[in-house]
């Protein structure tokens, strides 16, 4: 079962607590608790994986600071997952620069 783009940018979300907490805290208990046990079992493999793809990005190694590097590292996602919402990549790239400091 593949989930909706609009469903996995706002696991995103709610995953990486963005907004919601200080700094970057990838929780699968709040997917279960927002989206139930059985779209957990699908959805956090999923979020793994697109943060590992976003975590591809070379930015970190070729920007001038962290904003540069968010930047960066964001449009390559944005241009191979257009499918994600800005919201959604701005958490994961909260947490690339938080991890990249």
């Amino acid at each position: 079962m593949t989930p909706s783009p609009e469903v996995v940018s706002q696991a995103i979300v709610d995953w990486t607590g963005h907004g919601r907490s200080a700094w970057p805290d990838r929780d699968p208990d709040r997917i279960t608790q927002r989206w139930g046990p059985e779209a957990a079992a699908y959805l956090v493999p999923w979020l793994t994986r697109l943060e590992d793809d976003f975590y591809r990005s070379t930015a970190r190694h070729t920007s001038e600071d962290l904003v540069e590097m968010g930047k960066a590292a964001s449009a390559e996602f944005a241009e191979r997952h257009p499918e994600i919402s800005a919201k959604a990549v701005e958490a994961l790239a909260w947490c690339y620069t938080f991890d990249f400091k």
